[in-house]
């Protein structure tokens, strides 16, 4: 499923994000074959899926993937590689959600909408794999910072499947008060663990505390003092991250 090529690129702005033409009644035709089925999506930008392929027993982003992409996915379905991939784009459930991202200024549209929640139907830094990773434990090497200084932390990760992954650990940071609307949280730093079936490691995350700023009403980029928080964790999503409080003097 995907995008239909005149629809896509730079000034081609569509005023919907549903599949076109006959692919929407294809899925429902599929799904009601009640058999196993996997939804590859071919597409440049995140795209809202009918009941049907949101039932499916996978959805996979392939983007835009080249010529050998058709290689790349067939190992991938069939199990030869293990998926790792984490989205760079938040994924709406209705074209009416819009804008959707991850990192939105803090009350800029208000807990829902008066007839869908405001939850997207995947978010920024999400994916899945052939196992799940547990996230525990979450220890600051020290709690009062100085500008110069450097966050740093540990995270434990469990495999708790029988394959390996590839893990990456996102570290988003939160000021916790600002002296001007602020997002409640920004992407700050990440790293990649191999963790393997059944395996517990400790992951180590760093991000300078200079990277934690902010545009005050004055325009400066600064970073303020007082409290942070250093969120962890698989995805974007406040239910997968772990957190941890900050100083910063």
């Amino acid at each position: 499923m995907g995008d239909a090529i005149p629809l896509v690129g730079e000034g081609r702005s569509t005023a919907t994000l549903n599949l076109l033409g006959g692919q929407e009644k294809l899925l429902d035709e599929l799904a009601a074959l009640g058999k196993p089925m996997i939804v590859v999506l071919l597409a440049s930008k995140p795209l809202v899926l009918p009941a049907s392929g949101l039932g499916a027993n996978a959805v996979v982003w392939a983007a835009n993937p080249g010529m050998r992409g058709g290689q790349a996915l067939a190992e991938l379905l069939f199990g030869q590689i293990e998926p790792s991939g984490r989205l760079p784009i938040t994924f709406a459930r209705h074209v009416g959600q819009q804008p959707t991202y991850y990192n939105q200024i803090r009350g800029q549209h208000g807990d829902r909408y008066a007839d869908l929640t405001q939850d997207p139907q995947w978010a920024f830094g999400y994916g899945l794999s052939y196992t799940t990773v547990e996230y525990s434990n979450l220890v600051l090497d020290t709690t009062e910072l100085r500008v110069e200084d450097t966050i740093s932390a540990t995270v434990t990760l469990t495999n708790t499947g029988t394959r390996p992954a590839l893990e990456t650990v996102q570290g988003y940071v939160s000021d916790v008060v600002t002296s001007v609307s602020w997002t409640d949280k920004e992407l700050k730093g990440f790293t990649q663990v191999l963790v393997g079936p059944g395996e517990s490691v400790e992951a180590r995350i760093e991000i300078p505390v200079a990277d934690c700023t902010i545009v005050d009403a004055s325009g400066r980029r600064v970073v303020e003092s007082g409290e942070f928080e250093l969120l962890v964790g698989p995805s974007s999503r406040d239910a997968d991250l772990l957190r941890a409080g900050f100083v910063v003097a």
